[in-house]
């Protein structure tokens, strides 16, 4: 079993799913679907009954590419009370902290999964749409 440290999380464990290599700088790890098991990881913090610490509100920040600057911007609190709760490491963070990042994370990976079942590769804007209409239901077609 291999301690996966290197999400910021000092409780993940790896029961396969990964190499250990020997290279001239001594052994290095590669990890299966790295963004599949960090969306694991933030599943699991999100299907949680405790309130989430620290370490699980800091994982979930970055797996959306915010800074601490524009969490507090989202939330409506100043930075340093972002970096207060991440400090705060195995300890619970304010309930609302909780239940905010819970949301935001959701709202998060629907918009990621919009964008992969309506990819944007429109060079242009679009004048005209057109639909058809078959045995599934109404669906967009190429005017």
């Amino acid at each position: 079993m291999y301690q996966y440290t290197g999400c910021g999380l000092e409780n993940v464990f790896l029961k396969n799913g990964y190499t250990i290599k020997d290279t001239p700088y001594g052994k290095a790890i590669s990890i299966d679907d790295i963004e599949g098991l960090h969306r694991a990881i933030a599943l699991d913090i999100l299907r949680q009954k405790t309130p989430m610490d620290g370490q699980q509100f800091r994982f979930l920040r970055k797996e959306q590419d915010l800074t601490q600057a524009e969490l507090a911007a989202i939330l409506g609190v100043s930075e340093q009370t972002v970096a207060a709760w991440e400090k705060q490491k195995k300890e619970p963070v304010q309930v609302m902290a909780d239940i905010s990042m819970r949301a935001y994370y959701m709202a998060h990976m629907q918009a990621q999964q919009a964008q992969q079942v309506f990819p944007s590769n429109a060079e242009k804007p679009v004048d005209a749409f057109s639909f058809e209409h078959d045995d599934t239901g109404w669906l967009p077609k190429a005017a």
